[in-house]
């Protein structure tokens, strides 16, 4: 009987170990929205850093850290001036500055600047640092 416990014991604490070895660590990504992602964007820098997820409808916008180079990932959102087509005015950023596999969101349930205007082109540069590291920046017309 000493020896079935003892095996018991051991084949449990053997499984338990493995699946701890097997498990992953957090994913930085966030989960998206029931309609789920319309755009997804990385910083230029080769361990592409910083992520940028985009949905039209709720103007659901997040950032996440994707990568522990010691750099915040930030997203910038702006909107296209309708009297000055081409300029865009700043909305707001984020910045997901818990290190890596951190993510903040915003979305137009929070109201005020996170509820982007519809027909009109949204910029977003998602880069990392306070200086604009690794920019990259990209359009869309929110029209959802």
């Amino acid at each position: 009987m000493r020896h079935k416990i003892a095996a018991l014991a051991a084949t449990t604490v053997l499984l338990a170990g493995g699946a701890l070895a097997t498990a992953t660590s957090a994913s930085a990504t966030v989960d998206p929205p029931s309609g789920g992602w319309d755009h997804t964007w990385t910083t230029t820098d080769s361990n592409n850093g910083g992520t940028v997820y985009i949905a039209e409808h709720g103007d659901h916008v997040s950032v996440c850290d994707t990568a522990a180079d010691g750099y915040a990932p930030r997203v910038r959102i702006a909107n296209e001036e309708q009297t000055v087509p081409g300029a865009y005015d700043t909305r707001y950023t984020l910045t997901a500055s818990g290190g890596e596999g951190s993510c903040v969101s915003a979305s137009a349930s929070q109201g005020g600047v996170y509820d982007l205007p519809e027909n009109v082109k949204i910029g977003v540069t998602v880069y990392l640092g306070p200086d604009y590291k690794y920019q990259s920046t990209h359009y869309y017309l929110n029209d959802n």
